[in-house]
């Protein structure tokens, strides 16, 4: 179950990985950050203020397309607050790569792609509640950052029972980091044909996961 646990770990800081990827893409081709809901929100309020209405649009239709895939999210995963290698979480990465192809032929350059990437993100980010006793996201870093604190803490305190928690944690945002830094430098030499590797990441992050399942099972028998 140990090696389960190792390889599961590896997929999960690849989807962070991704998540990092995803944003840095949203702000570097349309300088919108398509995740960071609070940023958003709070945006929402000032441009209410200044009454900037075009730019009210775009914030509203990024909080609403991550809250729908979110809602997405529940309805193909289920109950349950445990992550559980029998839910499909493969077929949502292997969606989520072939839409990205999809934007990349038809709606490159238009709002719509911001606000389908942000739907993508809420997908994602609503797919893992808790592991191990850890709350888990992949798509942005505040709660992550602020865990890792939080763990630290906890170690300094005396309690070293969790550092691979600490571990954890900065994995997870070191993976982000480093997708963030290779989609940019993927867009500045390659442009947009970096979305293609993107697309095929995320297909791949799904096949990894069924065979992450299929191994759990056999090792079950």
């Amino acid at each position: 179950m140990e090696q389960i646990n190792n390889k599961l770990f590896l997929w999960i800081s690849l989807l962070a990985f991704l998540g990092g990827g995803m944003n840095a893409f949203a702000i570097l081709e349309f300088s919108l950050t398509a995740s960071h809901i609070t940023g958003s929100v709070t945006r929402i309020s000032t441009d209410l203020a200044y009454y900037n209405i075009p730019h009210l649009k775009i914030m509203i239709g990024l909080v609403v397309s991550f809250f729908v895939g979110a809602i997405v999210s529940g309805i193909i995963i289920g109950s349950g607050r445990d992550f559980e290698l029998r839910k499909r979480y493969g077929d949502t990465f292997i969606f989520i790569g072939v839409l990205l192809k999809l934007l990349d032929i038809y709606l490159y350059a238009e709002v719509l792609f911001v606000f389908i990437l942000a739907f993508s993100l809420g997908l994602q980010n609503g797919l893992f509640i808790r592991y191990r006793g850890m709350v888990i996201r992949t798509t942005h870093m505040t709660g992550t950052v602020t865990d890792l604190g939080v763990v630290i803490g906890h170690y300094l305190r005396g309690n070293r029972e969790i550092t691979w928690k600490m571990k954890y944690y900065a994995m997870n945002i070191l993976s982000f980091i480093t997708g963030g830094l290779l989609v940019g430098l993927g867009l500045k030499y390659l442009g947009r044909g970096v979305l293609n590797y993107m697309s095929i990441a995320y297909i791949l992050s799904g096949a990894y996961y069924f065979l992450l399942r299929d191994r759990y099972y056999k090792m079950k028998r």
